[in-house]
């Protein structure tokens, strides 16, 4: 089960049965067995609040996570993803592609660290967490949007 919630100033800029499917792919290609995940579609005020208190970073970002899976490979729910759909349009008019494009991205993104990849660990984890991306986002569909590069990561 994928469950999606939106703040109100957020509610109809994002399709809920796309990001079903996207999410439903990226979960069965990361977690064998049935899974689900939580995801949270907001603005860059709550935003910048969730990244304060939880990274201690006082300023907006495009994607949260909090990991269940790490801790309990048994647990169904593998965790809740945080995303700024504001961020996220800003980034897919940097990247001049769709914002739904950008949002899969950060969809992949979000997905990869809930399985415990972390690019702030080292330049190799980054590079393969890039790699996985790609491949979830080719499964998804999106099988060319880094051919010219993401300008944003």
């Amino acid at each position: 089960m994928i469950e999606i919630t939106c703040t109100k100033t957020v509610a109809e800029q994002a399709d809920p049965e796309t990001l079903q499917k996207v999410l439903t792919i990226f979960l069965q290609q990361l977690f064998p067995g049935e899974h689900s995940v939580s995801l949270y579609l907001t603005d860059d005020m709550e935003m910048r609040e969730l990244n304060r208190e939880f990274r201690e970073r006082d300023q907006t970002t495009d994607v949260l996570s909090w990991s269940y899976w790490e801790d309990d490979p048994d647990a169904k729910c593998v965790g809740d993803l945080a995303v700024s759909l504001e961020q996220v349009t800003r980034q897919a008019q940097e990247n001049d592609w769709p914002v739904e494009t950008e949002l899969a991205r950060m969809l992949a993104h979000g997905c990869a660290h809930l399985a415990g990849w972390d690019h702030e660990r080292s330049e190799e984890e980054a590079r393969k967490m890039l790699e996985l991306e790609i491949e979830l986002l080719q499964l998804a569909g999106y099988s060319s949007i880094y051919s010219s590069g993401p300008s944003n990561k």
